[in-house]
């Protein structure tokens, strides 16, 4: 009971921060839009065009910025505090949920407009990720990155839960336009939320200009190829981003097209991933005391594939939504671990570079999004699924049991 106890006292630590409170709940906002706006741009996509190729599209252009923008941009922001940068990217998230309400108000929305806003979003969120991550170091402090990491997901997990079916049920009752004025709403109030940061936390070490840029990028890929536990972490996101996260562009059409669902039956299929989020969530905290975070990382992601294997062999709405919450169980460890392994080991210098490292793994993501939507053109989104799933539960496994030292437990950050 003792141990139960002070393990939730450090847990709650980082609340104990202003500065933390006020980016725990943008960070919420951040995310219950982010999930809306994935459902009601594919949902959208879908009718605009009745093709799983052209919604899979929608879904690359929000993710193609990712590898070109993370390549320099994490590092070439270290010139900026950090809550300026936060609080610009913000505003872009805002002005790109005011284009698409203001067009679809005045019937004017097109296909190319969804695809132009996602682009917008995808270069901001490039940008805007890394950065909210490196902050949390200098406002918990080290030793409390994972407690910190771990309240982070819980909103994040709370708005997977949230986010699908606010947008379900305000598409079905409100249309897409009033769901892309609420989207306004909450963009709206995160910024308010973020103008009330007071850190300065900044690099160490600022960039002289792009050529500088470069040569600490460059520097940072030496420094995680030598780090066993990042360098796994960034091969099982790229492997999990390449072949098992694409099937979220591919829910509208499961959602009508395999069970016979509207705008609701996708909400809840997107929301019963969130569900299960919750549920890891818990598992997770209860296992980062006894089992290290590489283990718990590369566990969740192999039961997250799983999950998505069973999802994709299902023709029932209750055994797709058990099936979707399982891959959240798993999405859980994944997503915790993933930004607490890389700002545990590496070195202050070298976090926003190893962060930037982290986001061009997750730049795969594109690529993932179309071989699922030809996949699914070619042979149907259920096989598309299945098989990208296999490939990652498999391909993960490889990495666990071939790199040598990666499943470990490491809470001490190495020398420089």
């Amino acid at each position: 009971m003792a141990e139960s106890v002070d393990t939730t006292r450090t847990l709650l630590t980082p609340l104990r921060r202003p500065d933390f409170i006020r980016l725990w709940m943008a960070d919420g906002l951040w995310w219950q839009s982010m999930w809306m706006e994935t459902l009601v741009t594919g949902w959208l996509a879908l009718e605009m065009t009745d093709s799983a190729w052209w919604v899979s599209v929608v879904a690359f252009c929000r993710n193609i910025p990712v590898p070109l923008v993370g390549f320099l941009g994490p590092v070439w922001v270290e010139r900026f505090r950090r809550r300026r940068v936060i609080q610009a990217l913000q505003s872009v998230n805002l002005l790109a949920a005011l284009t698409l309400a203001i067009l679809y108000h005045f019937g004017r929305l097109e296909y190319w407009h969804l695809t132009m806003v996602s682009l917008a979003n995808g270069a901001a969120w490039a940008l805007d990720w890394p950065t909210r991550r490196a902050l949390l170091p200098d406002l918990v402090g080290r030793d409390h990155v994972v407690d910190a990491m771990v309240l982070e997901n819980v909103l994040q997990s709370l708005t997977r839960l949230s986010g699908p079916l606010l947008a379900g049920l305000a598409m079905q009752h409100l249309g897409a336009g009033g769901t892309l004025w609420i989207l306004c709403l909450i963009g709206g109030t995160g910024l308010l939320v973020l103008l009330g940061l007071r850190t300065d936390s900044h690099s160490p070490e600022q960039t002289a200009g792009i050529r500088d840029a470069l040569a600490r990028t460059r520097e940072g890929l030496r420094y995680v190829r030598g780090n066993s536990a990042i360098l796994g972490t960034l091969i099982i996101t790229v492997i999990m981003n390449a072949w098992a996260f694409p099937f979220q562009a591919l829910l509208p059409v499961f959602a009508r097209d395999v069970l016979g669902q509207g705008p609701f039956g996708l909400g809840l299929l997107g929301a019963a991933n969130g569900a299960g989020a919750m549920v890891g969530l818990l598992l997770v905290n209860l296992s980062r005391r006894s089992f290290g975070h590489p283990a718990i990382f590369s566990t969740g992601s192999i039961l997250a594939c799983v999950g998505l294997l069973a999802f994709s062999l299902s023709s029932s709405m209750t055994l797709s939504l058990a099936a979707l919450a399982i891959a959240g169980v798993g999405q859980a460890g994944f997503s915790i671990m993933q930004s607490s392994i890389i700002l545990v080991e590496a070195t202050d210098q070298m976090r926003s570079r190893a962060m930037g490292a982290l986001v061009i793994a997750i730049g795969v993501g594109p690529l993932g999004r179309v071989q699922a939507g030809a996949m699914a053109v070619a042979w149907s989104a259920p096989v598309a699924v299945f098989c990208m799933a296999a490939s990652g539960a498999l391909a993960t496994l490889a990495v666990v049991l071939l790199l040598l030292g990666f499943v470990r437990r490491s809470q001490e950050p190495p020398d420089d």
